[in-house]
C-alpha cells in the first residue's frame, strides 16, 4: 500500500476516499484489492497518460463488464438496472 500511495505522489496524483461507515468502507477495499490485483501489480507505466488510461478503462470494465459475486455473478451495472 504504501509503494502504491507513493507511486501516486510521484506522479502527482492524489488519492482519496470518503470515509463513511465501515459496511461501505469494505466495497472500497474490494475494489482497490481488485485494482491492485489485475492492474497495478508488475505493471510499469511509461507515462502519467498511460496510468489514466488504463484506469479509466479499469473502472468502466469494472462497472459494465466484471462479474462480482456478491452480486450474484452479475456486473455492478447490470444488477443495478435489475433492481431499478
Amino acid at each position: 500500500a504504501a509503494a502504491f500511495r507513493d507511486r501516486l505522489v510521484a506522479l502527482g496524483l492524489q488519492q482519496s476516499a470518503a470515509q463513511r461507515g465501515p459496511e461501505d468502507n469494505a466495497h472500497i477495499e474490494s475494489f482497490f484489492h481488485s485494482l491492485k490485483a489485475e492492474v497495478i501489480h508488475g505493471t510499469r507505466f511509461e507515462t502519467e497518460i498511460a496510468l489514466r488510461r488504463e484506469l479509466s478503462g479499469y473502472v468502466r470494465y469494472y462497472n459494465h463488464q466484471r462479474l462480482h459475486s456478491a452480486l450474484g455473478y452479475q456486473s455492478p451495472v447490470d444488477y443495478e438496472s435489475c433492481a431499478a
